[in-house]
């Protein structure tokens, strides 16, 4: 009996301290597990401020992207201000942005990206880390003033021209050479023959040579049409300019008739290429004629010579004016010539900037989309075309969405 109790005794001992081992492992066991929850709850809060870090970045730098693109102010798209404004938008946030405009970079074929580097620095949990995206932004730039052209003037002097007519031609080109635009030209004088003629070129130089051509010269003789025309193709094939425009000025009609002139015209203007007048280079030159009738000129010889091998069309090369009209008709030709830019590799929908000031399509310019040109108008009250040369305007085009490259 005594043994029976005393075993029962050192049974139950041994029953309650199995039970406080248990008892405290398990106490073990539910501290490990609540640290292991802690940790686990950190590190998916360390994760999820991550992840919300990372998209602010990429939001940020999308919408800096669109507003470069649409106002062509990268200062201000990367002003603090506007990166506070961003960052802002999330609660709690920690970031702290940097914006950097790294430059354009371009491919082989001249398509350009402008490129901004956006940096955030942020505190996720466990100490600061920095991350890092580049946005890309499409970007083509034009100086409006200078282009790689040659205006050859084939200048009627032939008797009908004298009195009135004569003067205000004269005055038009005396103009239009103490302008000193950023194009090179050269004067053709005819009547019946070749009376004079300057060479391709600009400035100050070539102007007093050009003026005293005008100056010294008098009205008188026939008209002849295939002559200058020659003339002018001679000049053409002894330079290497981009692109060449002859603007033939007449208050009558050609002795020769017709036949010649456009024969001519069709066997060394016409039959280039059609992409020399899409993609003109100095190897390939793109020739167009404008002609300008002064009173009683014959519009049918004139506007069949107009044009260029793409395109004939004379409401856009040839005009027509009594002879107080004649500076603001060589004007507007001479503005037609300069004040536009092209071909150009932007897409629809384009962004278009004089500097930082967004033009209107249909007010400031159209786009040609065709040749992937852009004309602009010099139109009152705005006079944009006039704006741009006076103030060696820059134009920017953009288009397109942002894109993203993360860097880490």
């Amino acid at each position: 009996m005594e043994q029976d109790i005393l075993y029962t005794l050192k049974n139950h001992r041994h029953r309650s301290k199995s039970k406080g081992i248990a008892a405290a492992i398990t106490l073990l066991l539910a501290a490990v597990l609540a640290l292991i929850s802690y940790k686990i709850i950190e590190i998916g809060g360390i994760a999820i401020n991550v992840n919300t870090e990372k998209q602010l970045l990429d939001t940020c730098g999308i919408i800096a992207g669109q507003n470069i693109i649409k106002t062509n102010n990268i200062e201000e798209a990367c002003s603090q201000e506007k990166l506070n404004q961003c960052i802002n938008s999330i609660e709690n946030s920690t970031s702290r942005m940097e914006c950097v405009d790294l430059g354009l970079e371009c491919d082989v074929d001249n398509n350009c990206e402008r490129i901004i580097n956006f940096t955030s620095t942020y505190n996720p949990g466990r100490g600061e880390v920095s991350k890092s995206i580049d946005v890309y932004t499409n970007e083509e730039n034009h100086e409006v003033n200078i282009i790689d052209a040659a205006v050859i003037m084939l200048l009627d002097f032939s008797g009908s021209m004298q009195g009135n007519r004569i003067n205000q031609l004269k005055n038009t080109v005396r103009t239009f050479i103490n302008n000193d635009f950023n194009l090179s030209y050269s004067v053709i004088l005819y009547n019946n023959s070749i009376i004079t003629t300057s060479n391709i070129g600009k400035g100050q130089n070539h102007g007093q040579s050009a003026l005293s051509i005008i100056n010294n010269t008098n009205a008188g003789g026939g008209t002849s049409f295939i002559l200058p025309l020659q003339e002018a193709v001679s000049q053409i094939q002894r330079t290497n300019y981009e692109v060449y425009y002859i603007l033939l000025i007449s208050d009558g009609s050609p002795n020769e008739g017709l036949g010649p002139s456009l024969e001519f015209v069709n066997n060394n203007i016409r039959n280039i290429n059609d992409n020399f007048c899409i993609l003109s280079s100095s190897q390939n030159s793109c020739i167009t004629i404008f002609t300008l009738g002064v009173d009683n000129a014959n519009t049918n010889i004139l506007g069949s010579l107009s044009g260029n091998t793409i395109s004939q069309n004379i409401n856009d090369y040839m005009y027509t004016v009594n002879a107080n009209q004649t500076e603001d008709a060589f004007n507007a030709i001479i503005e037609e010539i300069m004040c536009r830019i092209g071909p150009v590799i932007a897409q629809d929908d384009l962004y278009v900037f004089n500097n930082l000031e967004l033009l209107d399509q249909n007010i400031d310019y159209v786009f040609d989309i065709d040749n992937r040109i852009l004309k602009f108008y010099d139109v009152e009250p705005f006079n944009i075309c006039t704006e741009m040369l006076n103030n060696n305007s820059n134009i920017t085009l953009r288009w397109g969405n942002p894109r993203i490259n993360v860097l880490d």
